[in-house]
């Protein structure tokens, strides 16, 4: 018992040392409540669903008379408005697609909130590297202005400037730390499981890999999650307003099949007998001789006995009731199926154009800012390579401060080229999100894969 206590607590430690990675962040997404939610929902509508052949069946009980010898018994049925079944048979698809298409926009939107920090965790760490040669440069170029600060080439405000760039360096690198940190604690909020992270920078594509997914531009169709979200609120709309239309063709009101009982111990009825009648063995109880002797027209009114001389086919009985359309007052439930149509498919359309101006604005702006990216890196390796800073090197002579300056510039080069991959990052992701390419379950690196 003991050593199967210890196994568990070393696996458990083993669990929590290992670091956060891609492939454990975006994995992370399937424990969030809002993807547990979205994914029953889903699932609850994809259940395939028995659709009823009527409106209502009722058992329905007539008593006819208080003397309880009579007693009708109907089974009655409602029918379903001609086409109604058909709608509700549309209108469940459609649900169905629209939950399908908001489990995939859900899906999405974890998954770019994950990325998105992770993208800006990485990124930032290279921000604060360049930061932090760079301070390092400024610091060099102080001490080299120090070392001349009696030589008549010293310049009190080439000092000053260095001065100010240092405290503004430090100022970044503690914003830098700041930031790295409240990523950490974000992303570690969503995998618990963890106590740090360890995001591989080579999980990220390449800004010639972003260029060549983004080459032949982006077609949207209908897989786009929010288009599918459009279309399935579009179809849901539509099959809503063939339901609410259906209703109104509802022509037969009911169909019924009845029995009736009769109690024949415990029927009576009124008649009228002659002085023939009363003469008969049933009616003899009520025969008043001295009346037929006195007056041979004589009658009187008597509660009988009464009994059921019906066939048995004739105890049962059909009922109908039928709708008459021409006396009917809502004539216009056409026109509003219509107008609801069209409504909806406006509105579908509005979105499909909104979303296809998106994409073609954002795929405009990362393959402009990638170009921008390209002469950026384009200069800095220009000057970091080691020929050009030995052609620099014998004209600058034996001046430090040109050499420095000549690496400064190229660190602030390369510094400008990492915010430009954070803005292209984001705007990519976003172009995933849009796409779908966040939504798909079928591949682990959405940044590589998603867009294909």
């Amino acid at each position: 018992m003991k050593t199967v206590s210890f196994l568990t607590l070393a696996l458990t430690a083993a669990a929590i040392a290992s670091p956060l990675t891609w492939e454990r962040l975006i994995e992370s997404a399937k424990a969030d409540p809002r993807y547990e939610a979205a994914e029953k929902r889903a699932e609850a509508t994809s259940k395939e669903r028995n659709l009823k052949l009527w409106d209502k069946v009722e058992l329905r009980y007539q008593l006819d008379g208080f003397s309880f010898a009579k007693h009708d018994f109907e089974l009655r049925v409602t029918p379903q408005a001609f086409g109604e079944r058909a709608a509700d048979k549309a209108h469940y698809e459609a649900v169905k697609n629209y939950q399908q298409a908001t489990f995939a926009v859900e899906r999405s939107i974890l998954l770019y909130d994950r990325y998105e920090r992770g993208v800006r965790y990485v990124l930032r760490q290279k921000i604060n590297e360049i930061n932090k040669q760079l301070l390092q440069v400024i610091q060099d170029r102080i001490e080299v202005l120090h070392l001349k600060s009696g030589s008549a080439s010293f310049n009190a405000e080439d000092l000053m400037t260095s001065l100010e760039k240092s405290a503004s360096l430090k100022a970044n690198l503690l914003s830098d730390s700041t930031a790295l940190r409240d990523a950490e604690l974000k992303m570690l909020s969503w995998a618990p499981d963890y106590d740090n992270v360890n995001l591989d920078s080579s999980f990220l594509p390449t800004m010639e890999e972003l260029a060549e997914f983004l080459k032949n531009g982006v077609t949207v169709d209908e897989s786009f999650p929010l288009v599918a979200l459009a279309k399935g609120k579009r179809d849901s709309d539509i099959s809503k307003a063939q339901q609410d239309a259906s209703k109104d063709r509802n022509y037969i009101s009911h169909v019924g099949i009845g029995y009736s009982l009769q109690i024949e111990s415990l029927m009576e009825k009124y008649k009228t007998l002659d002085c023939a009648n009363l003469q008969k063995p049933e009616y003899q109880k009520y025969y008043d001789i001295d009346a037929c002797i006195a007056d041979p027209y004589y009658t009187t009114r008597q509660l009988v006995p009464d009994e059921d001389n019906r066939k048995t086919s004739d105890k049962f009985f059909l009922n109908l009731a039928f709708r008459l359309p021409f006396f009917d007052s809502n004539k216009d439930a056409s026109l509003r199926e219509q107008v609801e149509k069209l409504d909806a498919e406006s509105k579908f359309l509005d979105e499909v154009r909104e979303v296809n101006q998106k994409v073609a604005r954002l795929t405009e702006e990362v393959l402009t800012l990638i170009d921008q990216w390209k002469v950026l890196k384009d200069y800095a390796e220009q000057v970091n390579a080691s020929g050009f800073m030995e052609q620099f090197a014998h004209k600058a002579g034996s001046d430090p401060l040109l050499l420095l300056r000549a690496r400064e510039s190229a660190l602030e080069s390369d510094l400008k080229a990492a915010k430009l991959e954070y803005d292209i990052f984001a705007r990519y992701l976003e172009l995933l999100d849009y796409s779908g390419g966040l939504a798909r379950q079928d591949v682990t690196n959405h940044l590589r894969e998603g867009i294909r």
